[in-house]
Parts: C-alpha cells; sequence; structure tokens
C-alpha cells in the first residue's frame, strides 16, 4: 500500500523560508535544494521505518547535499513531515512539532 505524504504547516514554512533564502543567494542553489527535497520525500516514502527515531516516535532524515534534516511520523494512514530543519537550530524548535492523537 503507498502511504500518502502530508506535509504539516510547519514544514511547509520551513521550506519555503528555505528556498527563498537559497534563491537570494544563488538562482541555481533554491532549485537544488527543492530536488533534494522530493529526492528525499521519495526515499523516505519507500522505505520509512529505515531512518532512525529522532524523539518519541519522530524519524530523522539526513539530507544529503544539504545541512538539513527532515523529521516525520509514519501512521497507518500516511507520512506526516513535521520539519524542515537545519541541522545548526536549537533542536527544541522541532521537537515542539510533534503530531498528537494521530
Amino acid at each position: 500500500m503507498v502511504k500518502h505524504l502530508i506535509i504539516l504547516p510547519f514544514a511547509e514554512t520551513d521550506i519555503k523560508e528555505t528556498v527563498s533564502y537559497l534563491k537570494e543567494v544563488s538562482d541555481d542553489l533554491d532549485r537544488d535544494f527543492i530536488r533534494e527535497i522530493d529526492s528525499s520525500f521519495f526515499e523516505i516514502l519507500s522505505n520509512p521505518v529505515a531512518f532512525p527515531i529522532a524523539k518519541y516516535d519522530i524519524r530523522k532524515f539526513v539530507m544529503k547535499k544539504f545541512s538539513f534534516c527532515i523529521y516525520f511520523v509514519d501512521r497507518k494512514e500516511a507520512l506526516y513531515i513535521l520539519s524542515v530543519f537545519h541541522d545548526r537550530r536549537n533542536p527544541k524548535d522541532w521537537q515542539r512539532r510533534r503530531l498528537k492523537n494521530k
């Protein structure tokens, strides 16, 4: 069964802010980041349990070309992307985003 990927609002904001920032730095960087996000989501969907648990039931995917981690939860009905988070930010920020009652 193929699961749906649901990008929660915090994660969507993370992506948009990063793309906006990278576009200011270089036109190519924002496109590279978007491609990396797409391939990362595909990899997560392909085998979500392959990635380590970061905290509680939240798993962590480390992006290959950028210093970002994707935090997600795997539920029966879908995979929920909680955060696309730069690895130098305070981890308490993403930990507050835990998906409850799913």
